[in-house]
């Protein structure tokens, strides 16, 4: 039972969280990095780029929830473990700043199977502010700012499209 939950989940993030993407890094209309390029505090854009970081492991230093737990309401990624960088976890009211940045690990039989990956780009609240990457192994299922069921699932978010604020 457990098994056909997660495949229905993992098909429901596929259809919803799907988007074209790229493998450019932000693009010729990306905004600049708000932080100077700080790689070990605000991700890159772009499949290759972010796989690359997420193996690097830059957001283990972060604050991170001390363990996985079971997804919080409406939670569609299952078991995870969120964690926020410093520009996110530092912001107590308000529209995250620049650069804010979350990494949540989605887990499988007690192992990461897939990541989902957000940052804050440009101003403003609405999805256009935000890029959402989340993938499964190898197969990438969203990419890009405004990405599909991402914006549409985090809308509804009590800040800032953001449910998990690490401190």
């Amino acid at each position: 039972m457990a098994r056909l939950l997660c495949g229905m989940v993992a098909i429901f993030v596929s259809v919803a969280c799907a988007s074209p993407g790229t493998d450019e890094p932000d693009g010729p209309d990306a905004p600049p990095d708000p932080d100077g390029g700080d790689v070990t505090q605000v991700p890159p854009q772009g499949r290759t780029a972010v796989g690359a970081w997420l193996a690097d492991g830059h957001y283990l230093a972060w604050a991170c929830e001390p363990q996985p737990h079971a997804a919080r309401p409406p939670g569609a990624h299952g078991t995870n473990r969120v964690c926020s960088n410093a520009a996110l976890s530092a912001s107590v009211a308000g529209t995250y700043p620049l650069g804010a940045a979350s990494v949540k690990e989605i887990y499988s039989g007690g192992s990461i199977s897939g990541y989902a990956v957000s940052r804050k780009v440009t101003a403003g609240t609405g999805a256009a502010s935000w890029y959402w990457y989340e993938a499964f192994g190898t197969s990438v299922v969203a990419d890009g700012i405004a990405a599909g069921g991402c914006a549409g699932c985090h809308a509804g978010a009590p800040r800032d499209n953001v449910f998990t604020h690490v401190q």
